[in-house]
C-alpha cells in the first residue's frame, strides 16, 4: 500500500486508535519513518489528543443525557427526512427532463422522417 502525506494525515486518528487493517498501520508506520513532516505532525496530534483524554470530562446527569439524546436523534431524523425528500426531487426532476428531451428528440426525428 502506497502512502501520500495527504492520505497519512487524513487517516491520523484511525493509526492512532489502532482502527486500521494491519497493511495499512504497516504502509504508514513505514511513511512515517521516512517523513519528517508527517512524524511531527503526528507526534503533535498524538500530543493534542494525550492530553484531550486526561481532562476530565463533566459528568452529566442521567436526565439530561438523555434529553440532549432525543434533541440528536430529532436533529438527525429530520435532517435525514429533508435529505431523503431533496433526492426525491433531484430524481423526479432528472426523470422529468429526460422524459421532455427524450419527446423532443422522437418528435424531432419523426418530422424530419415525414
Amino acid at each position: 500500500m502506497n502512502m501520500n502525506c495527504k492520505l497519512v494525515t487524513d487517516i491520523a486518528e484511525m493509526y492512532y486508535e489502532k482502527t486500521l487493517s494491519p497493511e495499512a498501520r504497516t504502509a504508514i508506520r513505514s511513511h512515517l519513518r521516512g517523513c519528517r513532516n508527517c512524524q511531527a505532525y503526528y507526534r503533535q496530534y498524538a500530543a493534542v489528543r494525550k492530553q484531550h483524554t486526561r481532562q476530565e470530562s463533566p459528568v452529566l446527569p442521567e436526565s439530561d443525557l438523555t434529553e440532549m439524546e432525543k434533541r440528536a436523534y430529532l436533529h438527525l431524523s429530520e435532517k435525514l427526512r429533508r435529505r431523503r425528500f431533496w433526492n426525491i426531487v433531484g430524481t423526479s426532476a432528472a426523470i422529468g427532463a429526460g422524459s421532455v428531451m427524450l419527446t423532443i428528440g422522437l418528435l424531432l426525428t419523426h418530422k424530419k422522417e415525414n
